[in-house]
């Protein structure tokens, strides 16, 4: 940069002193001058790309151990706001059956539901209440931790924001479920309803039924924590399911984990159903209970008659003893119905492949097979051989009778010898499909011989293939990732270089201005040429000769390099 100036031929040594000091002085205030955010920015840019991988790595690993051990935590209190809340309400509600006998004879049946307030439930609800805003100021604080955790894992840039990142919509998702439990002092406030049907009547709904149905919403906090903490979840199956170009995440980790354990995550799946669908349905079903006829009464004050509702129902089988008469029971029977379809075909698709043989078991049976088809072949040909040995005793025995000349004359041996003609037929018929059975087992020995063999060999063939395309695969996969490292450190390179080159001009630019403000002020003008250029300047000041309009020996061609030495 050329900067025009006019400077006094002779510039006294304490001119010059000043000068630097002035320099040295800009450079400072400059640097305070500058704007915190600009500041903390330039900083933070600086670190992130002069922190080592290792040392990233390291970083992350324990951002993930902080952030695992504050969700475990979250769980625990999240649990006891739960308990506390579903205490509370077994406390708080009360439900009387009572049976009404009209003018006519005829029965009906109500379900009264009270609610009576006492010390112990106001005090479960503070602890409701006092667990659920501490599970919501860690929720926070977690998705703090987890932005810097998603930058130490390459997967956002490192000056993203939770608007870029998409968290805070998942924060306040999570911030609105943990908001639902009863407070305390939250007593008989009720809702108007009417009844479906015929008679329709006002129905006082107590909320609390409602809002101890909701708050097992806070169950999403454990699948939660299995989709970011397994093993299908971590880095390294993030890694491979970017290099494979599969789509990772919580789907890819549920699959993972019900392919793992098949029994286990159904049973499970299955079993928190029943209970949150169950708990739902009856709370909807036993507010609406008044004046139903003894035929058409359904007794939902027993908790247990709604978990019998909903296994019939995912096991679809429907005995039709208990069944939702309100919309919102109908709503939670279907929904629960859909969901119990796929989990029987998980369970069936579970037992499908437990009853697969395993490596191991499929060559012991393959052995015993072996084994039992050569037992029947060596029997088939024994029998063969017995059948030939058998007719030609029978044959030589008819031989010695017909060369005798004294049995010949005689009618009792011809009979005799008639007779073991017929046998000697029998024998022959008998060995002819001795022989056939033989010939056609040993003809599909052979057959299921050449088939092996011929599988044998195709398998063979096949794995060399496949072998040898993983082996290229592999080959280019490691040439294009070496080439995405290559670009991607290049491009980070070219990146550090354009910050610093950056920073560097703003720093000349300002401080320039400075000292040009600040010699105006003083009635002189500096030129930095000239302190450069300076001898006494470059003994004290630089560890380097600045020269300027320096000519390259080799090309000749004169280069304008202006670097200024500050010590």
């Amino acid at each position: 940069m050329n900067i025009p100036a006019q400077v006094p031929e002779e510039i006294k040594e304490e001119e010059e002193t000043e000068y630097i000091d002035k320099i040295r002085y800009l450079g400072i205030d400059m640097t305070k001058n500058l704007e915190n955010k600009q500041k903390l920015l330039w900083i933070k840019t600086i670190n992130w790309y002069l922190l080592a991988d290792n040392i990233k790595d390291k970083i992350r690993d324990y951002i993930e151990k902080k952030m695992k051990l504050l969700d475990i935590v979250i769980i625990l209190l999240a649990g006891l706001g739960l308990l506390t809340n579903g205490l509370q309400m077994n406390f708080y509600l009360s439900f009387d059956k009572r049976k009404n006998v009209d003018e006519n004879g005829n029965i009906t049946y109500s379900i009264i539901i009270r609610g009576e307030s006492s010390n112990l439930i106001e005090i479960l609800r503070c602890i409701t209440s006092f667990s659920s805003l501490i599970v919501i100021i860690l929720i926070m604080i977690h998705y703090n931790i987890k932005k810097n955790y998603l930058i130490f894992k390459h997967e956002i840039p490192f000056n993203s924001s939770y608007c870029s990142t998409n968290l805070v919509i998942p924060m306040i998702i999570e911030i609105i479920l943990i908001l639902i439990h009863t407070p305390p002092f939250f007593n008989d406030i009720q809702i108007n309803l009417s009844t479906t049907g015929s008679n329709k009547e006002i129905v006082p709904i107590y909320l609390d039924l409602f809002i101890s149905v909701f708050i097992l919403g806070r169950v999403y906090l454990i699948f939660k924590f299995y989709a970011n903490y397994s093993k299908w979840g971590g880095v390294f199956a993030s890694r491979v399911c970017n290099e494979c170009n599969a789509k990772g995440g919580f789907i890819f980790t549920y699959k993972a984990g019900i392919k793992e354990h098949p029994f286990f995550s159904v049973i499970l799946l299955m079993a928190l159903t029943v209970f949150i669908f169950g708990y739902g349905l009856r709370n909807s079903e036993i507010s609406f209970i008044t004046n139903i006829p003894e035929r058409y009464f359904q007794d939902w004050t027993q908790i247990t008659n709604g978990f019998w509702f909903m296994t019939t129902n995912i096991l679809l089988i429907g005995y039709g003893d208990f069944y939702p008469t309100t919309q919102l029971g109908r709503i939670i029977a279907f929904i629960s119905c859909l969901w119990g379809i796929l989990l029987e075909s998980l369970l069936v698709t579970a037992i499908v492949n437990s009853m697969k043989l395993n490596q191991k078991e499929e060559l012991v049976y393959n052995e015993v097979e072996k084994y039992l088809e050569e037992s029947i072949y060596k029997k088939k040909a024994l029998n063969l051989i017995y059948q030939f040995y058998n007719s030609h005793m029978i044959c030589d025995d008819i031989s010695k009778t017909q060369n005798n000349s004294y049995m010949k004359n005689n009618l009792l041996d011809n009979e005799l010898q008639v007779h073991k003609k017929r046998i000697f037929n029998k024998r022959i018929l008998k060995t002819k499909e001795a022989l056939i059975e033989f010939s056609k087992m040993r003809k599909n020995k052979e057959k299921k011989e050449r088939e092996i063999s011929v599988q044998n060999l195709m398998t063979k063939i096949n794995i060399e293939i496949n072998d040898n395309m993983n082996y290229l695969l592999r080959n280019i996969q490691t040439q294009i990732n070496t080439l995405l490292e290559n670009i991607n450190q290049a491009q980070e390179n070219q990146n550090k270089i354009l910050l610093f080159s950056g920073i560097l001009d703003v720093l000349h630019k300002t401080l320039y201005d400075k000292v040009k403000e600040r010699t105006k002020s003083n009635g002189q003008v500096l030129d930095i040429k000239e302190i450069q250029n300076n001898k006494k300047f470059k003994d004290k000041f630089s560890n380097k000769d600045i020269n300027e309009n320096e000519y390259d020996k080799k090309s000749g061609v004169k280069s304008s390099k202006k670097n200024v030495y500050f010590k």
